[in-house]
């Protein structure tokens, strides 16, 4: 039993020894690991971080472009409404001037139906034709 022991004895010292060396490499490959990766990882934060100040800056510029087009737009749509109006008050004055014109005939064609309008009309048209002769 003694002999049987000492085996299990002198075949646990190598496996232990061997056992803790194999730790201490692995321990160090694991720091080794993980500087890398920390690296690695704060070079990723980085890039992420240049990457979104470029979206932000991209962004901005788009949204800058965007309300200039927004402020062209609705300049011309102003211009637009500014010309509509002008056509409309143009129409207006012009349908006003017709009006009024139609008004001045209707009211000389009836004032030239009246016996009174005649005389008047055929003394004015008298008059006018001695200053013409004149």
């Amino acid at each position: 039993m003694k002999e049987f022991i000492e085996t299990i004895l002198i075949a646990f010292i190598p496996a232990i020894i061997s056992f803790a060396a194999t730790m201490a490499v692995n321990r160090t490959q694991i720091k080794s690991l993980e500087e890398q990766n920390k690296h690695e990882i704060d070079k990723l934060m980085k890039q992420h971080e240049i990457n979104i100040e470029n979206l932000k800056e991209k962004h901005a510029l788009e949204m800058e472009s965007k309300d200039k087009e927004y402020q062209y737009q609705l300049e011309i749509q102003k211009r637009n409404h500014e010309n509509e109006m002008m056509r409309l008050q143009k129409e207006g004055e012009d349908r006003f001037a017709m009006e009024g014109m139609k008004g001045l005939f209707a009211m000389i064609g009836n004032i030239a139906a009246t016996p009174e309008g005649q005389k008047l009309l055929g003394q004015s048209v008298n008059e006018t034709n001695k200053d013409d002769k004149m």
